[in-house]
């Protein structure tokens, strides 16, 4: 009887939690002058998808753009326009194209969609509230939408809406079991994703399947599924699709591999964008699996990292960096820093540290021997990333380096402004805060993405600006005292006041650690109402503040 009611009160309580993050999520969707009901919810999104037919008009209408007519290509360029977010996809490749007229406008109309169009979050939000109130239809015009899904975030809670939904009077949803044959590779594999992750094992022969489908996307987001449900089978297929994924997608293939590898001596091999380098990432990791299979429990793919509750602080004029305990006692300390912006604690008890003055990244044992060291003038930021390259960014370049020192990538803005702050974010996008006061979203070719402006006095140099999963940033404003999130648009939607701010990040528990150019302030910590929860200073400058 006490189990039976411990599951009630604990359903009670999923639920309750449920409706209290729906009324957040409604309230991001009255704001963006969203319809927050069911029907007014369904109609947003189908307003956001094309029929086959209406594929093939857009695809008409983008080839216009390259048309030698220029009323032709006026018009082309007027009609998708007013067609709104429904064709940004589309839009995306065709700003790609080698055709120079093509690619500028495709450009212009994507501006001039985004300019009137919500930002991702609300769109976001939409499908979590779809998924609370579960409608009839919500399935099915949700699959339909899934392949005009402006961005991952979007996309990977539509994924999460499915698979919540998976079933329907005890079985396989109807519509996704047919999805596994959709005509469109994005819909198939979220099909297969959404009855993997809601444990259909009945439809499991089915959506091995499309492990041998002849569109590589299908078969990476096929096989992580599966390999998250621990078919070790699986893992080959993933290692095999490395070379065959264009660049946006190869990165969540390498990344899940390098999470299994950790601790296990992954390869050094660099994917790079080069068909040879990438043939050689492939062999490399072949070789690594067929060594390491026998070891490697893909459980632990479903174990969240847990943090320790260890703060590294930046003291820059000391050219130290330390790290607290929980009960800001000293753990360690690594000394003779030249200028040091930006540190990471590695695996393996190691600091990597961008040494601005020191013309040098270099990675340390916690005694302050160097391990490894790139040479590079004047660097801001120092990223150790998943495949073990580092990012560095200067004021003029965006670097990736492999352990060798071999450059993957070198990218300098269009512009001519200068970075200020960088990051490299998950889903393989550069982001940097400029001279000209901008936010701006590059891809690894060194294509402008996105930009928003923000009214930014002080513009300070050095570390990463920090960048949210939902693409929402974080801006210090020294000289204006508060630090602000800014929406993937560049609307505020949440700040803090705090005297002359350096830099901030956001924790996972929701709060925010600031630090300051004030050494009686120090390091910060705010919860999400902006009260101050936690606090460290020293007779000393705090620069940059992390938590492990």
């Amino acid at each position: 009887m006490l189990e039976g009611f411990l599951i009630i009160a604990t359903g009670w309580l999923l639920d309750a939690v449920g409706a209290q993050a729906v009324v957040a999520d409604e309230a991001v969707l009255r704001a963006a002058g969203v319809e927050t009901n069911s029907k007014g919810l369904l109609t947003f999104f189908q307003r956001r998808t094309l029929t086959a037919t209406e594929v093939e008009r857009v695809q008409k209408l983008i080839r216009q753009l390259g048309a030698d007519s220029y009323r032709l290509r006026e018009q082309a360029m007027a009609d998708l326009t007013a067609r709104g977010p429904v064709v940004v996809e589309a839009l995306r490749l065709a700003a790609q194209s080698a055709d120079l007229e093509v690619k500028r406008r495709a450009e212009r109309c994507l501006l001039r969609i985004q300019e009137k169009d919500v930002g991702n979050e609300v769109t976001a939000a939409a499908v979590r509230v779809l998924a609370y109130r579960k409608p009839a239809t919500v399935v099915e015009t949700m699959l339909a939408f899934v392949p005009f899904a402006d961005g991952n975030a979007v996309a990977d809670e539509v994924r999460s809406l499915l698979a919540a939904l998976v079933r329907q009077d005890g079985k396989a949803h109807p519509s996704l079991v047919a999805a596994l044959g959709d005509k469109d590779g994005v819909r198939r594999a979220a099909a297969a994703e959404s009855l993997v992750r809601g444990g259909l094992q009945e439809q499991l022969a089915e959506v091995r399947k499309l492990l041998t489908d002849p569109d590589a996307v299908v078969r990476l987001r096929v096989a992580m599924a599966m390999i998250r449900a621990e078919d070790r089978a699986s893992v080959a297929v993933l290692i095999d699709t490395l070379p065959q994924l264009p660049a946006s997608h190869a990165w969540l293939a390498e990344d899940l591999l390098y999470r299994l590898a950790e601790g296990k001596n992954p390869p050094s091999q660099a994917m790079g964008m080069d068909d040879a380098s990438r043939l050689r990432c492939r062999d490399a990791w072949r070789a690594w699996w067929k060594d390491n299979e026998k070891s490697i429990d893909l459980a632990q793919l479903k174990q969240a990292p847990q943090l320790l509750g260890f703060t590294i602080v930046v003291l820059l004029d000391l050219g130290q960096v330390a790290e607290l305990g929980p009960k800001k006692e000293e753990r360690w300390r690594v000394e003779n820093l030249v200028f040091p912006l930006d540190a990471q604690f590695l695996p393996g008890d190691r600091l990597l540290v961008a040494e601005y003055h020191g013309a040098r990244v270099t990675e340390r044992s916690l005694k302050g021997e160097i391990l490894w060291q790139h040479r590079v003038q004047g660097p801001l930021v120092a990223q150790r990333l998943a495949n073990g390259n580092t990012f560095i960014a200067t004021d003029s370049q965006l670097l990736e380096v492999d352990r060798q020192g071999k450059t993957v990538y070198d990218i300098s803005l269009a512009t001519g402004e200068r970075i200020m702050k960088a990051m490299k974010s998950p889903n393989n996008e550069f982001v940097c805060l400029t001279d000209g006061a901008r936010i701006v979203r590059l891809d690894t070719a060194g294509k402008e993405l996105h930009s928003f402006p923000v009214n930014l006095g002080t513009r300070l140099f050095g570390g990463r600006i920090h960048v949210l999963a939902n693409g929402r940033v974080l801006i210090p404003h020294n000289a204006e005292n508060k630090v602000v999130e800014y929406d993937a648009r560049g609307k505020a939607v949440w700040e803090a006041a705090i005297d002359q701010p350096v830099a901030a990040t956001r924790l996972p528990n929701g709060n925010t650690l600031v630090t300051t150019m004030l050494p009686h302030r120090g390091a910060v910590e705010f919860d999400a109402r902006g009260q101050e929860v936690w606090s460290y200073r020293t007779n000393t400058r705090v620069t940059r503040a992390l938590r492990r």
